[in-house]
């Protein structure tokens, strides 16, 4: 009985091992051809996936000139871009749909969430509950931060923004 166990589980074991895809060879990401918020994909398909540097990224600029988004990924289900603000800037208080996280690589300020504030800088990680009541104000200098949108929908007040040609 034993002997008969290990003998399929050796079978099933060379079998799946016989129909395992080839793995994946790494592409350079010049060979990525769909941009961000570009896929035009059926909305009932998963979005394509999207290999994009900086350099290829779709940047929009506020209409204040002092802050800048650079669109790094839009898929169904978040946004992410790298948010980059001249010293001092400042973000009004609002609530966006989704929840928000922000990862603060340079720079500094002041968060306000719900009423309470919290000094960030580098390294810093800001996790945002759907509808909260936020606001940011600027430090002395430029800040650069990834963020993230659960949902790609808060994103769509960049659309508004001016779009710069990629690489500038």
């Amino acid at each position: 009985m034993i002997r008969m166990s290990l003998a399929l589980l050796l079978i099933a074991t060379l079998t799946a091992c016989k129909s395992s895809p080839e793995p994946a060879t790494a592409q350079p990401a010049a060979e990525a051809t769909v941009l961000p918020g570009t896929d035009g994909s059926d909305p009932g398909q998963p979005a394509p996936p999207i290999v994009v540097t900086d350099a290829e990224a779709e940047h929009r600029t506020a209409p204040s000139g002092k802050a800048q988004i650079i669109k790094l990924a839009t898929g169904k289900n978040a946004f992410l871009g790298k948010l980059e603000m001249a010293g001092g800037g400042k973000v009004p208080v609002h609530r966006d749909a989704t929840e928000e996280y922000i990862y603060i690589l340079e720079g500094s300020g002041v968060m306000t969430i719900d009423g309470k504030t919290f000094d960030v800088g580098p390294n810093t990680a800001i996790y945002m509950p759907a509808n909260a009541e936020v606001s940011f104000e600027g430090g002395p200098d430029k800040l650069v931060a990834l963020q993230v949108f659960a949902g790609p929908e808060p994103a769509a007040k960049y659309d508004a923004w001016s779009q710069k040609p990629s690489g500038e």
